[in-house]
């Protein structure tokens, strides 16, 4: 017979493995300071001025939004950054703000005029502008000077100055006035426009 006596159980009981504390402090230290870093992101991005809604360093998106509020189009924003480049360019050499009186409209929102076939207003490609204190034949000798404006217009009814950057070789020009569109020609030009350029004197060399 055996003389071995049976082994008895211990009374010790393995303790679960506890994850290292150090490790779980970084990281929720980690996740901590991400959260305050998107946090801080995003309050920055709210009050700064350049966001989503902004399309340069003057111009939100709402100033060339000119659709009807109760137009069904259900079309998006149209506006080229070109167009938006050249008006910046127009602010910074008059130092005067410039009002967008209309920008983008989709064709449901507003009747054609003066039979005219295409309006580049619909295409994002057009604004009406305006200067405070500033005469709109000088504001379209200003516009004149820049040759990526395909389409310049004074609006002596409602005091503005229409441009676009039509895809076309050939600018055109006109007036309107007493509810009529009239294309300005070497010969009309000045019955409209009776600024002189600044930069043109009328005195002569005696």
């Amino acid at each position: 017979m055996s003389t071995e006596e049976p082994k008895k159980k211990s009374n010790f009981r393995k303790r679960p493995r506890r994850p290292n504390q150090k490790n779980e402090s970084s990281q929720t230290t980690g996740e901590s300071n991400a959260r305050h870093r998107r946090k801080r992101h995003q309050k920055n991005n709210k009050n700064s001025k350049w966001n989503r809604h902004r399309i340069s360093e003057h111009f939100m998106k709402r100033d060339f939004d000119s659709r009807k509020k109760d137009c069904s189009c259900g079309s998006s924003l149209r506006i080229s950054l070109g167009l938006v480049g050249i008006i910046e360019a127009l602010r910074a050499q008059l130092n005067q703000r410039i009002e967008i009186v209309t920008g983008y409209y989709c064709p449901d929102c507003r009747d054609r005029q003066y039979g005219i076939k295409r309006d580049f207003h619909h295409i994002g490609v057009a604004a009406d502008i305006r200067v405070e204190n500033m005469p709109c034949d000088e504001l379209f000798l200003v516009a004149e000077t820049y040759p990526e404006l395909k389409g310049i217009g004074i609006n002596f009814d409602n005091n503005h100055v229409h441009i676009d950057t039509r895809k076309e070789d050939e600018r055109q020009t006109w007036v309107e006035i007493n509810n009529e569109w009239i294309e300005l020609t070497p010969d009309n030009r000045h019955d409209y426009i009776k600024t002189k350029p600044k930069n043109e004197s009328g005195d002569t060399d005696s």
